[in-house]
């Protein structure tokens, strides 16, 4: 009587398939850092912590009366630049969760051929 003994091994090791996913985001993330428009962002907050900076400066060497003017003005740029900038890391944040989905799904579709087939299938769908 023979029997079969049929045994599945993958082909990659799962900490160098984890390896290589946490090397490609890192290098996604660094990427995105060299961009135009993190270098404008970058540049304005400078830009405002100098402005911070000059006010902290006036509020210390004015007179006890307009100290309070320069607390209100400096404390009021400080939440206006948190607002900007936590807009601009709110709409960065989504674009690279969006960019690392469609990454894995083509990691995925690359490795399964039933991911393929309905991508192929939804775009025959599209046209």
């Amino acid at each position: 009587m023979t029997t079969f003994v049929t045994l599945s091994h993958p082909t990659q090791h799962r900490g160098v398939v984890r390896f290589e996913r946490a090397f490609a985001t890192l290098d996604n993330l660094l990427q995105r850092l060299q961009q135009e428009s993190t270098y404008a962002v970058v540049l304005g907050l400078f830009g405002a912590l100098s402005l911070f900076a000059a006010l902290y400066d006036i509020a210390g060497a004015s007179q006890e009366g307009h100290e309070l003017g320069a607390w209100v003005v400096l404390w009021a740029a400080v939440l206006a630049l948190l607002v900007v900038f936590a807009k601009c890391s709110k709409r960065q944040l989504l674009a690279w969760l969006k960019a690392d989905r469609d990454a894995r799904m083509w990691e995925s579709a690359m490795t399964d051929s039933r991911i393929m087939a309905d991508i192929r299938c939804a775009q025959d769908r599209s046209q």
